[in-house]
């Protein structure tokens, strides 16, 4: 599913005093993905160029400059692919500017039959497309690119960082959720692992106490298979059980985890030294994570959670 919704830029034939953004666009997002600009976009009669750029090619005799004629299509508006009609005499156009190459830059695909007139082209020019998919992708790899989002997609941008959310900085330092086994950051730069109780009951006449004996955090799969038996040999008499962690670094799942927590040390449960310090640190570690609005994926996983019985490790 796309994230950068390309008609948030006007179209560029409409006198709103806005109209060569996309130009402007095409400019700054090639000169960051490491394109010099030769000559920028300007109004009036340009002879079939928007923007020229070049690139320096390193070989074994030194360095050379190729230069490229860029051709701006911006058509997020009506949605139609860009066409032969829409891009004539591009060889002319390419010689006439003294350039090696063309360099599509559009804001939705290319048409088949465009891209088989550059095919037959190939001979005399190069050529390469930068359509709707290719730039979004590259925008979204690099801070810088995220920094062009932000100016020329306003909106998009405030969708992905709702999507994509950051922990609050509430610590100087942004907490760690190191794995027990192998000491990766459970929390960055994605949130993954599990964390895993240790725990015994003791059944009297009328009652039942629980003791969590131990605790750890982990990567799921192989550390957790080399981590288990070692504490199944120190605590051969306690079962355990785990959660993902990326489910408690969900707000609502947090809340409900924390509340389930206190009601259990209000109650029976009680825990040792170790695995309460370890607990402690889990939840402050998480809660930078929590601090913020729940993105549209987080909703499908408490849906699923809520449809799973609470002794399975769900909400039901």
């Amino acid at each position: 599913m796309a994230i950068i919704d390309f008609s948030e830029i006007p179209e560029a034939y409409k006198g709103s005093g806005e109209q060569d953004s996309f130009e402007l666009f095409a400019r700054d997002f090639l000169e960051f993905f490491g394109y010099g600009i030769v000559q920028g976009p300007d109004r009036g009669q340009d002879g079939g160029r928007d923007v020229i750029v070049e690139d320096i090619r390193k070989g074994i005799s030194g360095e050379s400059k190729v230069k490229w004629l860029v051709s701006c299509k911006h058509k997020a508006h009506s949605g139609r692919a860009v066409g032969v009609t829409d891009e004539g005499d591009i060889q002319d156009r390419v010689t006439a500017h003294k350039c090696a190459g063309f360099l599509g830059f559009y804001s939705t695909l290319p048409s088949s039959a465009l891209i088989n007139r550059l095919e037959g082209l190939k001979d005399s020019i190069d050529y390469q497309i930068f359509d709707s998919a290719k730039i979004e992708k590259n925008l979204l790899q690099a801070s810088q690119g995220l920094q062009l989002i932000r100016r020329y997609f306003p909106e998009s941008f405030i969708k992905w960082q709702k999507d994509n959310p950051k922990p609050e900085k509430f610590f100087w330092e942004y907490p760690e959720l190191l794995c027990d086994y192998c000491g990766q950051n459970l929390l960055e730069p994605q949130r993954s692992g599990i964390f895993v109780e240790w725990e015994k009951f003791q059944y009297g006449e009328n009652e039942r106490t629980r003791e969590v004996v131990d605790l750890y955090y982990c990567c799921k799969g192989h550390c957790d298979e080399v981590l288990r038996p070692r504490y199944l040999l120190k605590h051969n008499d306690a079962i355990d059980g785990w959660d993902d962690i990326p489910d408690i670094c969900i707000p609502t799942i947090y809340f409900k985890y924390l509340n389930s927590l206190l009601y259990e040390l209000h109650g029976d449960t009680t825990f040792s030294d170790k695995a309460y310090n370890k607990m402690i640190n889990l939840m402050s570690a998480v809660f930078p994570y929590i601090s913020r609005e729940i993105t549209e994926e987080e909703k499908i996983a408490i849906e699923d959670l809520t449809a799973i019985p609470r002794f399975l490790g769900g909400l039901g």
